[in-house]
């Protein structure tokens, strides 16, 4: 694969495409009604989540320094969550005194994506020190990803 493509195929990469599918997600549930209010609480829930595993998937083809390529997951990550989290807390907002909790639900669902981007990444440094291959590690993590789909979508279709 070109050395170009293989850097633009990064994790910023999967955080746009992430907010662009929570766009298509929020645009079917306005205006907010309680069910769609709770849809986009569970994607509160999972897209975080699911975009802290994605965003270590472009080490199976980097190219260079792994080191650099934990760098930049990481900074995407933390921008990535708390952008997205921001966006469909915004979202799921009314816009009256119902909203109470969305600014501690926003901390919430930050942390919790944060503290699995924490994880993900001791867990990958800890076995690039080791000289080990994160690569079937990461492949652990894909199953948790689809596993996560899984219960999504069930609690999707039933809110």
């Amino acid at each position: 694969m070109n050395r170009t493509v293989t850097y633009l195929l990064g994790p910023e990469l999967v955080w746009l495409l992430l907010f662009a599918l929570a766009g298509i997600l929020v645009a079917q549930n306005q205006p907010v009604t309680g069910i769609s209010h709770l849809k986009i609480i569970w994607l509160n829930w999972y897209l975080p989540a699911i975009g802290v595993m994605l965003a270590f998937v472009p080490l199976f083809w980097a190219t260079g320094n792994l080191w650099w390529w934990l760098v930049r997951i990481g900074l995407a990550s933390l921008i990535g969550v708390v952008l997205l989290v921001g966006y469909l807390c915004k979202s799921a907002s009314y816009s009256d005194i119902r909203d109470l909790g969305v600014g501690m639900g926003f901390l919430f669902f930050v942390a919790i994506g944060w503290t699995l981007l924490a994880s993900i990444g001791l867990i990958a440094i800890l076995f690039q020190l080791a000289n080990w291959s994160f690569l079937p590690a990461l492949k652990c993590l894909l199953v948790v990803f689809s596993l996560f789909l899984l219960v999504m979508k069930f609690k999707w279709d039933n809110p």
